[in-house]
């Protein structure tokens, strides 16, 4: 009898302290956009570990524009030179998409089972599983990977497995292989803020895991580009972009 009293006392007192604190720690549905700050990389963090000799043999072959400084090999003037896969339209993969040089919209939609993370740049979407499977040691490879969420007290944990190593982790072409695996850790902080801290394992590529510096992202209650508050629609296709499939 003392422990049903408890739980009536829980379900009793939840409402009074979420609206207390404005907000459910536990929800993140909504629709958010990262929070920039001046001179940021777009990247995990300017802390990337040092590479192996196949890390080293893979970085060794890029040629982009972007300068990020001690993550670049060296900043190409000609663009006709760049070999980044986004230009011939490939998908940025996944970490990539999350800090693009401009930054995408994302909005959470949260069900029983399975956490739907959408974005705005090519319209794509990712499955979250939360219905307790295990990641898939034999799935195929995916530009955005396999990934299974969980709380951990009122942090959502992201686990992700799977990838295609054609895609770069950033603009500078930081690699990685189809080893590598990434995890994302959501929080909450207030009603219109979520903190993320993501790392990603790979010792195929890295001699340590890279932890990421935090990224904050803000919630947009009617965001500038949609009255319906939907994603908009950022595809890549040749006809605009002026590329073909054999400039690559």
């Amino acid at each position: 009898m003392r422990a049903i009293a408890v739980l009536i006392a829980l379900l009793v007192l939840s409402p009074v302290a979420f609206a207390q604190s404005g907000f459910d720690p536990h929800d993140l549905n909504g629709y958010w956009e990262t929070v920039t700050s001046p001179g940021r990389l777009n990247t995990l963090g300017s802390n990337r570990p040092p590479m192996t000799a196949w890390g080293k043999g893979k970085f060794s072959k890029v040629k982009t524009g972007a300068d990020g400084k001690q993550l670049s090999t060296g900043v190409y003037p000609e663009k006709k030179d760049w070999n980044d896969p986004l230009l011939w339209c490939d998908p940025p993969g996944f970490p990539r998409i999350m800090w693009l040089p401009r930054p995408p919209a994302m909005r959470f939609f949260q069900t029983a089972d399975e956490v739907f993370q959408f974005f705005d740049y090519g319209r794509t979407w990712r499955d979250i599983w939360t219905d307790g499977r295990k990641l898939s040691e034999d799935a195929e490879p995916r530009w955005y990977g396999y990934s299974t969420g969980n709380w951990d007290g009122n942090t959502f944990v992201v686990t992700s497995a799977g990838f295609m190593e054609n895609s770069w982790l950033d603009d500078y072409g930081s690699p990685h292989s189809d080893e590598m695996r990434v995890e994302e850790r959501y929080r909450r902080v207030d009603r219109d803020h979520v903190e993320l801290v993501m790392t990603v394992y790979d010792s195929k590529t890295y001699t340590a895991p890279w932890v990421g510096e935090p990224k904050r992202f803000t919630l947009v209650d009617k965001p500038p580009r949609s009255k319906s508050k939907d994603v908009g629609e950022n595809m890549c296709v040749w006809s605009q972009v002026g590329v073909k499939p054999n400039n690559k």
